[in-house]
């Protein structure tokens, strides 16, 4: 190799870390592997010096992107590199004025844990927790009955707040009845759901085109690189999983669920999405197997890196020394049970079973509070869905180890308000607790735990409730917000994919047992407004967007070659959109979504086809092929601008409706259509924060205006009234001098999604 190739090697090697969202001093590297010698230069260094100290803005300031820029050089050869990094500002810093007692009831010789945190009540309204330590907590096993309170101390700038515990002992505890949950629908399995031609469907195309261009071996360079195998001269993963990367793996796991859906849902290719899921589990067998050999790793173990990140885990290491160990497990145990439970692997199940039992054993020798300590850090406790890919295994296995082992995953800071419906979401990271939510639904339906079920409830009802932006998502710089602040956090690191790709899982789940239309208005916001359009359009690349931009002039940009998270669950959302589309319950069958599809209702005999473009046309078409008595229970959006017309065999008929959908029953036979116009009209969305910053919707869509500069857009809308807006050609419109077009549709130029508008 030439200097110059060295050195080109060396930059492409670099590994900083996650740069979109940098909060701590970032370690920036002197020289390469080749023997390149880097120097360091920031834009901006009273933010990021040329040695990394990261210094945040203060408070309200605002977050900073700084330009980093490395040459590197070697025998007299220089090449240049940059990068762009941004500093998030500090959260505000909301004074403590109450600290809520924990209130308890135990019956006579109960054996009692008291919390590791306590809820506390910040300035504004906000409701937060902080670790808790409780001074001599008497034995409630020995004690008689009576009312005992228990002194804590916490970390808080308030001396006179002193948290208490009030433990009642009571003789004994009449139990309530609770109500039982129970599954009220099932879904289509991915294979007995088509996707007809539109836009879905080219999205899915376009990556499954992606994952069958993907080299396997590279997948698995890291793999075997950590197990002392032969990476059989694969090139290296780049970005968050380059070789030298604390998150090394995770994008693997990624590209297994997506071979796994890609196959269970597709109808092109499958023998070919089939080799590759079964080579790539073919490998990993061979890697764990190897690195139990090797006698320097416990039973079970498989990672691309070793088991140090855990151990530091335990020691408490903070973010980022260390990088979230159980979520790159919990990517990799995922992709290994969708590869059983989709792709039809049996040995994949084997692996994530011994990778289950290494976390029983791990974890089982840790203490409660230990626990609780570790997935309350920042980013480096953060275990993606661990508690649900164990509550997987348990169900598939039953094996008592696995469901217990998804009870170590109880995140107390996050669990214990949600279960007493108190939001404290605001300064936490979104998608480092978002799957913790999941995983407690899956706890819930496989142990009957009500508890996890109203956990997940009461969490989604605060995320979508006060939390949301216009398309569904959620965050700004990854993290949750006060409750009901929007206007003030319209940036260019808003709405992260991986959030709402688990929001929408946590949604499909909890309407399983709850059939409203209230969880799939959501659904459609944020599937046809973000996931529709955060992958690259522009060919089989697998790019998805990081952040959705909400700023002024913001922009899309396609994450290619970062192997970041929302690449990864990327990899994912584009090939399983058929998922949520139908329910069925008996004779009743629930359409939810209006994307163009075939649905095989096998056991019914019945064959429904769903035509017609829903956005461009405002109706869509069910033809029916077979014949019994059914019901058919169709969503009324509740953005709806006027009533639904349906039609059966072009004569419009009377329904009736029932938690937003609209029900037919009819002896249904071969060739019946039914007709379903849905009227569109434009509204505004006012940010509940500042009424005079809004959103402005098409129906399900949300409108944009292609344009760069960098202030908002001023509209001129008396009385909300909207009747000038003009259709120029397909979901385009004209409305005072400027072209609106739908957000997931743009993609390749600044737009505004928020205007100033006229005062309510």
């Amino acid at each position: 190799m030439t200097n110059k190739e060295i050195i080109q090697k060396d930059l492409d090697d670099i590994y900083l870390g996650n740069l979109f969202t940098v909060e701590t001093d970032l370690t920036l590297p002197k020289e390469g592997r080749g023997g390149s010698i880097f120097t360091w230069v920031s834009g901006f260094k009273n933010i990021l010096s040329d040695e990394g100290k990261v210094t945040r803005p203060r408070p309200g300031s605002g977050n900073r992107i700084v330009s980093l820029t490395v040459t590197a050089g070697l025998d007299g050869v220089c090449l240049e590199k940059s990068f762009e990094v941004t500093v998030l500002e500090q959260p505000p810093r909301l004074s403590i004025v109450e600290v809520l007692p924990v209130i308890l009831e135990i019956a006579m010789g109960e054996e009692y844990r008291l919390p590791t945190c306590v809820i506390v009540k910040k300035e504004a309204g906000v409701f937060g927790t902080v670790p808790v330590k409780w001074k001599d907590i008497p034995n409630f096993t020995s004690l008689e009955p009576g009312i005992y309170t228990v002194e804590g101390e916490a970390l808080i700038n308030r001396p006179d707040l002193i948290p208490e515990a009030r433990i009642s002992v009571l003789e004994k505890i009449e139990k309530p009845a609770q109500l039982n949950h129970v599954q009220k629908v099932q879904g289509f399995s991915l294979g007995e759901v088509k996707l007809l031609p539109g836009h879905f469907n080219d999205n899915r195309l376009r990556f499954e085109e992606f994952l069958l261009t993907c080299n396997d071996d590279q997948f698995l360079y890291n793999f075997r690189r950590a197990s002392g195998l032969d990476p059989k001269d694969a090139p290296p993963m780049t970005g968050w999983d380059s070789p030298d990367g604390n998150l090394r793996g995770h994008t693997t796991g990624h590209y297994l669920s997506g071979l796994a859906l890609a196959f269970a849902g597709g109808r092109e290719n499958k023998e070919r999405f089939k080799r590759k899921i079964d080579y790539m589990i073919d490998s990993l067998e061979e890697c764990q197997n190897s690195l139990e050999v090797s006698g320097e790793y416990s039973p079970g173990f498989l990672s691309a890196y070793s088991e140090e990140q855990f151990n530091k885990l335990e020691e408490y290491e903070v973010y980022p020394k260390i990088w979230a160990p159980y979520y790159t497990l919990h990517k990799i145990m995922a992709g290994l049970l969708d590869c059983y439970e989709y792709g039809g692997n049996p040995k994949a199940l084997v692996i994530a079973e011994k990778l289950g039992l290494w976390v029983h054993a791990r974890l089982s020798k840790l203490p409660h509070a230990q626990l609780n300590k570790m997935w309350s850090m920042y980013i480096a406790g953060e275990y993606g869905g661990m508690n649900e890919v164990m509550a997987r295994l348990f169900k598939i296995s039953k094996k008592p180890e696995y469901i217990e082992s998804a009870a170590f995953f109880e995140n107390e800071k996050l669990f214990i308000p949600m279960a007493h419906n108190i939001n404290t979401l605001c300064d936490i990271h979104a998608n480092q607790h978002v799957p913790q939510i999941v995983g407690a639904f899956e706890v819930f339906r496989q142990t009957g735990d009500n508890r996890c079920y109203d956990i997940a409830r009461n969490f989604w009802h605060f995320a979508t409730d006060a939390h949301i932006f216009s398309l569904g998502g959620i965050g700004e710089g990854e993290m949750f917000k006060e409750p009901n602040s929007i206007a003030a956090y319209l940036t260019d690191k808003t709405a992260e994919s991986c959030v709402s790709y688990n929001m929408l899982k946590l949604t499909g789940m909890l309407f399983q047992y709850d059939p409203n239309s209230n969880y799939m208005d959501y659904y459609e916001r944020t599937l046809f407004n973000h996931i529709a359009g955060n992958g690259d359009p522009l060919g089989p690349t697998g790019g998805s967007t990081y952040f959705m931009p909400l700023l002024p002039g913001g922009k899309k940009s396609f994450d290619i070659q970062g192997n970041s998270c929302c690449h990864g669950t990327g990899l994912e959302s584009h090939v399983k959109y058929q998922e949520s589309i139908y329910f069925k319950q008996g004779n009743i069958l629930y359409v939810n979504l209006y994307i163009p599809s075939i649905a095989e209702w096998k056991e019914k005999g019945i064959r429904i086809k769903q035509t017609g473009d829903f956005l461009k046309e405002q109706r869509t078409l069910f033809e029916i092929e077979g014949s019994g008595d059914l019901e058919l229970r169709f969503r009324i959006p509740s953005w709806l601008n006027g009533k639904a017309v349906i039609k059966l065999n072009s004569f419009e008929i009377d329904y009736t409706m029932q938690e937003g959908y609209a029900g037919i029953r009819a002896g249904f036979k071969t060739g019946d259509i039914i007709e379903i116009n849905f009227p569109f009209g434009f509204r505004l969305e006012r940010a509940p924060d500042d009424p005079s910053i809004a959103c402005l919707y098409y129906g399900p869509l949300v409108m944009v205006i292609e344009d760069e500069r960098a202030d908002f857009i001023e509209l001129k809308i008396p009385g909300e009234d909207l009747s000038s807006i003009r259709q120029t050609g397909d979901l385009e419109f004209s409305f005072e001098g400027h072209k609106l077009i739908p957000l997931f549709l743009a993609n390749n130029a600044p737009y505004h999604a928020y205007f100033k508008v006229s005062p309510v």
